[in-house]
């Protein structure tokens, strides 16, 4: 073993935790084509910031100046190339700090939260918003210094704990489906599978999807190192012939960056400027709202994905696990600030680092990988915005797998416990959100002791975190 690679195994303790450099290569090189749509799909939902960028017909127009005094292309380039920094950069931070098999990126969820409630239904300019998720990092980095995400944790009963580790595993996987057009949408039942009878594009993608988990799962029971990656793979090549494997015009032009580096500010004025009716008097409590609600988002969607992974990593490392999951939430909270500077709104860690745990990552030297690729992506934008969905699904359909398994640890006999985890896990994929399932088997949970008599068992905490989700839910939702 060379110099280099004697360093990396000893730097992020690779082979003490069972794990190899090889698999640990694979593992962030999976959870890269698992992930990488993302940098694409948050710059355009941004986007939806800007109303003015798009025609009657909801296409962007390219070259309408939006109100910040760019045009709606330079603006997407932007965010986009903003998006794979930050990304790499929190992927960084995290794997080097907390040596754990994961990734961070801008949030999907918060950003339809920015764009759509902040933006569009309470009138906040896009910049003003960056300044909330400013200070939602801020504060967040701050309750983390308190010690308040370890009485989070504690205030999570442990069936909700396990619901969660299964919602996510039905919602991911529900994600995966949906990517590869498995299941469409539905105007009467809302989803159904994809007519197989009528061929197209979507009937072959569906196809080479459930191909794909047949040949990952084959290699798996066979044993084969890297079976996911390999899947991944297959399904590549086999896309192109099939015609869905499309390379993508999208280049990144850092003239496009310079357009924009002053549009991209922090509008702290703006912020604390009245936007409702409730004058001066009510800008207090509207930017607290906000920014407690960017920060329950942020924190809930990072723990889901810790108590997720948790099921599926074995490690022994030094320190307790809080003290890594605390870990893990700095380097959220640094780059949550660290992304609003750059332009993009609060950075998450990704749901979708199931992938490295999956393909048996077991230290940060695969989210390294991940990074690296997260960077690169800058140069290869038109491959990496052409993997075609059905070979990403394979992998979240494949953790769903996986991860479904806990539900056997959740006391479905005892209906008090069986309610709230039930509704935790299928509320995850019905709502398409972790905080809206967390939220309501919190909620229900409080409410079946409080009806019951069981008052006397519940944790303070949650039945504070209980009652900070129902006002979340009138005020925001």
């Amino acid at each position: 073993m060379s110099r280099f690679f004697r360093y990396l195994d000893e730097r992020f303790h690779v082979t003490r935790d069972g794990s190899s450099l090889q698999t640990e290569f694979f593992s962030g090189v999976t959870a890269y084509f698992t992930m990488v749509y993302i940098l694409f799909l948050v710059p355009n939902t941004i986007m939806a910031s800007f109303p003015e960028a798009f025609d009657d017909a909801g296409n962007l127009a390219q070259d309408v100046i939006l109100s910040n005094g760019v045009s709606a292309n330079d603006m997407l380039i932007a965010l986009t190339m903003m998006a794979c920094i930050t990304a790499a950069i929190g992927t960084l931070i995290l794997s080097c700090y907390a040596n754990l098999p994961f990734a961070q990126g801008p949030s999907l969820a918060i950003s339809t939260f920015v764009s759509y409630t902040l933006c569009i239904r309470m009138d906040y300019t896009y910049n003003e918003a960056l300044a909330a998720v400013f200070l939602s990092g801020i504060i967040f980095f701050v309750l983390i210094q308190l010690g308040v995400e370890r009485k989070i944790q504690d205030a999570i009963p442990t069936n909700i704990k396990f619901a969660v580790t299964v919602g996510i595993g039905i919602f991911i996987a529900f994600m995966g489906l949906q990517k590869a057009h498995v299941v469409e949408a539905n105007g009467k039942n809302l989803v159904q599978m994809v007519s197989i009878a009528e061929g197209g594009s979507y009937a072959a993608s569906a196809i080479l999807c459930l191909i794909g988990i047949v040949i990952i799962g084959i290699m798996m029971v066979k044993h084969i190192h890297g079976a996911i990656l390999w899947g991944k793979l297959i399904c590549i090549v086999l896309a192109i012939p099939l015609g869905l494997m499309h390379l993508s015009d999208f280049t990144f032009e850092f003239g496009a960056l310079r357009a924009v580096k002053e549009a991209l500010y922090l509008d702290f004025a703006g912020l604390f400027t009245p936007h409702g009716p409730w004058g001066t008097g009510g800008v207090l409590i509207s930017v607290a709202t906000i920014i407690s609600t960017l920060c329950i988002m942020d924190v809930f969607e990072t723990m889901g994905t810790i108590i997720a992974t948790d099921y599926i990593i074995t490690v022994s490392k030094e320190g307790n696990i809080n003290e890594r999951f605390t870990r893990v939430l700095r380097a959220d909270a640094i780059s949550t600030t660290i992304g609003a500077l750059l332009g993009v709104t609060s950075v998450s860690t990704y749901v979708e680092s199931t992938a490295m745990a999956l393909e048996g990552g077991r230290t940060g030297l695969s989210g390294v990988v991940t990074a690296i690729l997260f960077f690169l992506t800058i140069l290869i934008a038109p491959f990496a915005s052409a993997i075609p969905s059905a070979a990403t699904a394979t992998t979240l359909i494949m953790s769903g797998v996986l991860m479904v398994n806990a539900i056997k640890y959740i006391n479905f006999d005892d209906i008090d416990q069986a309610i709230p985890a039930f509704l935790t896990m299928i509320m995850m994929p019905l709502s398409y959100s972790l905080v809206t399932g967390i939220a309501v088997g919190l909620i229900t949970h409080t409410l079946i002791a409080v009806f019951t008599g069981r008052v006397k068992y519940l944790k303070k905490g949650t039945v504070i975190l209980a009652l900070i989700f129902c006002l979340q839910f009138f005020l925001i939702q």
